[in-house]
C-alpha cells in the first residue's frame, strides 16, 4: 500500500491510531539498548516482494540462544537437511542423465550406491551458497551381488568450482569403491559456489 499523500512526514501514525506506517524513504529504527516486545500468538507478515535481511555480523536470538548469520542462512535455505541414497542396482551404472544425478537441494549426506558394472557414472556438485556441508559417500549395492574390485563415479562441477584437497581446482573428482573399500569425500563451501575437499577416505583421484 503507498502512502497517504496526505501525510508530509515519511512516518506517521495513521488516523485513528490502528497503524504506524513507514512510507516510503522512511525508517523505523529501535536504537541500541532498545528493544521491540511481541505478545504471543503475534505474527509477521512478509507480502510478496519483501525481504528480511541480516547485516554481517548481525545475531538472531531464538529460545534464549543466538544463532549467527551463517547458521541462519543455512536454516533458510534447508541446507542442514536429510540424508539421500541414489542408484541401486544398475541404475548407476547405466544412467547418466545430467537430471538424474545433480546434488540433491536440502541434504547433507548423499550416498551413491554402486553396481557391478558401474564403470562410467556420473554425479554432478551443483551450485551453493558458504558454509554448506556435503559427505558425499560411494558404496557397493548391498543386495548380494556386488562382487567388483573396482567401481567407479566421476563427481564433476556444473555451476561450481570444485577444489581438491590440496586446494587447486579440477573438474572431476573418481570415486572407486569395491568388496574391501567404500569410499566418502567431506566437503564444504567457503565461498558460495565453491566446494572445498575436507576430508577424503578410501580410493579418490583428481
Amino acid at each position: 500500500m503507498a502512502q497517504d499523500a496526505t501525510y508530509i512526514t515519511k512516518t506517521y501514525h495513521e488516523r485513528g491510531g490502528d497503524r504506524y506506517v513507514a512510507g516510503s524513504g522512511g525508517t523505523i529504527a529501535i536504537e541500541s539498548g532498545g528493544s521491540m516486545l511481541m505478545a504471543d500468538s503475534t505474527t509477521i507478515n512478509l507480502i510478496a516482494g519483501a525481504a528480511l535481511s541480516m547485516e554481517s555480523g548481525a545475531v538472531l536470538g531464538l529460545l534464549g540462544e543466538d544463532i549467527n548469520l551463517t547458521d541462519m542462512r543455512h536454516l533458510l535455505a534447508s541446507e542442514w537437511g536429510e540424508a539421500v541414497e541414489i542408484g541401486t542396482g544398475t541404475t548407476l551404472a547405466t544412467e547418466s542423465l545430467l537430471a538424474t544425478k545433480n546434488l540433491p537441494k536440502n541434504a547433507r549426506i548423499v550416498t551413491l550406491v554402486g553396481a557391478v558394472s558401474a564403470s562410467k557414472a556420473s554425479f554432478w556438485m551443483t551450485s551453493c551458497s558458504a558454509g554448506r556441508e556435503v559427505f558425499l559417500r560411494l558404496v557397493g549395492d548391498s543386495t548380494g551381488g556386488f562382487t567388483t574390485q573396482e567401481t567407479r563415479v566421476s563427481v564433476n562441477a556444473s555451476g561450481c568450482i570444485i577444489l581438491n584437497s590440496l586446494g587447486g581446482a579440477v573438474a572431476t573428482l573418481l570415486m572407486y569403491t569395491s568388496t574391501n573399500s567404500n569410499c566418502l569425500i567431506h566437503f564444504v563451501a567457503p565461498f558460495d559456489n565453491v566446494w572445498a575437499v575436507v576430508t577424503e577416505i578410501g580410493k579418490v583421484a583428481g
